[in-house]
């Protein structure tokens, strides 16, 4: 290196050091400012004393210094400002430099405190660069995960649906050739505002279960039958009652065998999986030693074709017992969320068990530490068709079965809705729990539309034919009738929210009732109305539009008057059976021969065949022997009469034909 290049780059690096002290001098005092002029004046100094270059040894400048000159560009934050800065810029930041550049400028006399100054600048640069590198990987991973987000959320936006459209068919029927991803096939338009539900009961004038609050009512298809654990009431009930939703008999069948609770429970789940009910957690009775209730959490499956009970043994993580939960089975995972433990808090976690295995886990959720737990929600799993995972943190496959299109379906996952939080306060969010991701999500998501009252304890139903969730009645302790009798529908690809006109509308709102979907049609049992228990009816929804408008037509002339069939009606005209699916056996079902032999029995003792063979009085001459002599006497002659009439015309009929022969 000749000298004029080793003069210019040293002349370089001093006007660096004299933008340094300039950028301070700008928030220094007075005194300072004399001291920088000072440490600069010593410094052209002591370059001016290098007069011989070939005793200085220059250090091996990294990039950053000798061929940058100034022109590093990096990514820097800081508290409300982030953007590119230059080289300089980046130095005056760094306070120990500039520090140990000014001890370095007072005592500068020799080209070897010079190269010390060099070899230091060349460290720090160093480390600069190696948090630049940090901090860089930190940002890029950080942008690419705003930029998927922003992307999800633009494609969300992008899928506009203004009408919901009703399928005449079952949407089960849809040929395999249609699109996976595809709405069912639609063929009327019906606006979400516009919406109109039926509401009649069903009469059923055999035993019913006695009135109750708390229980699960569950619908097994291939069964065709609705069956009911537990409840609070007049008692804490621990038998099931099933219901055949064909010959409409209600029937206690006990408490079954195997592994059988001791006692029942209310507020608990009841999830079907695989033709077996999953019965977890609800309250016991009130402990007045202990003054609480304490809540089970223990995992019991049933079955209810054998009626046997199964107590499992699960291992792994610890779970907390609690009642008014949330749980619902996706793949072969139960999964659990919220809920109230013994002692009265809310919970916020989330947990699965592996039925395969019998493995707790307590899943990591994504800031979990803002999440406030709920309790008396309601939930509904809500993905394209069945899933298969292995693990909750991985990414999952549908199942796709033949004939069966997939749901219209954006964001999967377990919804759910309203709830208290710890402070009783009632919420109307509604949150989606996502798997796929470590740690799992839970989104509150934003809505459009008029969203229903903050509530709990209320029912949330899926209707796959116009792809909308139904929400019906809860509870909203902030508003003088608290018990509310309002239905609202979201629909799902927009989540919008609107609000539905019910036709022959319940008398009384409805909370902690049971709430099953069958068909069209949505059953509710039970539940506690405005300060008394619900009687021991059914009522049903009708949700098909098209049925809905027809019985409208029907009942114009019945205005404010409940709509009640009775259930003879339903086994004996065909075209009054609202649940008869594929799997049903009309001769198989020994319901309705039950019921069948039943009302045999009834017509044969019925009155108006009744035959006595008691003996008649002894004594000849007393009035009941008489007025019956005489009856029997009048039933002869007129016997008699008649047959005589007859002979009469048959010969009339005979001579006038004999006459007309022999004029002829």
């Amino acid at each position: 290196m000749d000298s004029q290049k080793r003069k210019r780059l040293i002349i370089q690096y001093s006007l660096k050091l004299k933008e340094l002290k300039e950028g301070r001098d700008t928030s220094a005092s007075k005194g300072q400012r004399a001291q920088q002029k000072s440490r600069v004046l010593k410094t052209e100094s002591s370059m001016s004393m290098v007069k011989q270059p070939q005793q200085i040894q220059m250090p091996p400048v990294d990039d950053i210094i000798s061929k940058g000159e100034c022109k590093l560009i990096f990514l820097q934050t800081q508290s409300d400002d982030t953007g590119f800065r230059t080289f300089n810029e980046m130095m005056r930041t760094n306070s120990s430099w500039l520090t140990q550049a000014d001890k370095l400028a007072n005592t500068l006399s020799s080209p070897l405190q010079l190269k010390n100054r060099l070899q230091f600048n060349h460290s720090q640069a160093l480390k600069f660069k190696n948090r630049i590198e940090q901090k860089w990987n930190m940002t890029v991973k950080e942008v690419a995960d705003s930029i998927i987000q922003k992307q999800e959320q633009k494609d969300q936006q992008k899928i506009k649906l203004v009408h919901l459209k009703i399928n005449h068919t079952d949407a089960d029927d849809v040929g395999p050739q249609q699109e996976e991803c595809s709405s069912p096939s639609l063929s009327q338009e019906v606006i979400t505002t516009n919406l109109k539900f039926f509401w009649f009961h069903i009469s059923i004038s055999d035993w019913k279960p006695p009135i109750r609050e708390g229980c699960t009512v569950t619908y097994i298809q291939n069964l065709n039958k609705c069956i009911m654990y537990g409840g609070i009431g007049n008692d804490l009930f621990k038998t099931f009652v099933t219901l055949n939703t064909q010959s409409w008999v209600w029937k206690d069948i006990g408490t079954g065998v195997g592994d059988v609770p001791l006692e029942g429970r209310f507020g608990h789940t009841a999830t079907l999986y695989k033709q077996q009910l999953i019965i977890y957690g609800g309250e016991k009775k009130y402990n007045s030693a202990m003054k609480m209730r304490e809540c089970y959490g223990d995992v019991r499956i049933f079955t209810p074709s054998d009626k046997t009970w199964i107590q499992l043994k699960p291992y792994g993580d610890v779970v907390e017992g609690r009642r008014n939960h949330c749980a619902e089975v996706v793949g072969k995972y139960f999964i659990v969320y919220g809920g109230i433990n013994s002692y009265g808090k809310v919970l916020t976690d989330v947990a699965g068990l592996n039925l395969e295995t019998c493995k707790w886990t307590s899943f990591q959720i994504e800031n979990s530490s803002g999440l406030e737990g709920v309790s008396d929600a309601t939930s509904l799993a809500m993905f394209k068709s069945e899933v298969k995972m292995e693990n909750p943190y991985f990414s999952y496959e549908w199942v796709k079965k033949k004939g069966k299109s997939f749901l219209p379906i954006t964001t999967e996952g377990i919804y759910v809705f309203g709830g208290r939080l710890q402070n009783g306060e009632a919420v109307n969010d509604l949150r989606i729990v996502q798997f796929g991701f470590k740690p799992i999500k839970i989104t509150k998501v934003k809505t459009k539309g008029q969203a229903p009252l903050a509530r709990y304890s209320h029912s949330m139903n899926y209707f796959r034919q116009t792809n909308v969730i139904i929400i019906y009645g809860g509870r909203n302790d902030s508003k003088q009738g608290n018990i509310l009798n309002d239905i609202f529908v979201l629909q799902i690809q927009q989540f919008s929210w609107s609000q539905v006109q019910q036709i022959q509308q319940l008398k009384h709102g409805k909370c902690r009732h049971s709430s099953v979907s069958i068909d069209s049609k949505i059953l509710i049992f039970g539940g506690y109305a405005q300060h008394v228990f619900a009687n021991a009816d059914i009522q049903l929804l009708e949700l098909d539009q098209n049925k809905v408008a027809k019985m409208i037509k029907d009942n114009k002339n019945n205005k404010n008057r409940d709509v009640v069939i009775h259930s003879d009606e339903l086994v004996n005209n065909n075209t009054l059976k609202v649940f008869k699916t594929e799997y049903y056996n009309e001769a198989e079902d020994p319901d309705l021969k039950q019921k069948k032999i039943q009302e045999n029995e009834f017509q044969r003792l019925c009155y108006s065949n009744f035959k006595s063979f008691m003996p008649l009085p002894q004594q000849n001459h007393s009035s009941l022997v008489n007025e019956y002599k005489n009856k029997r006497e009048q039933a002869k002659l007129e016997i008699l009469k008649n047959q005589f009439n007859d002979l009469s015309r048959r010969n009339s009929r005979r001579t006038t034909s004999d006459f007309k022969i022999i004029e002829q």
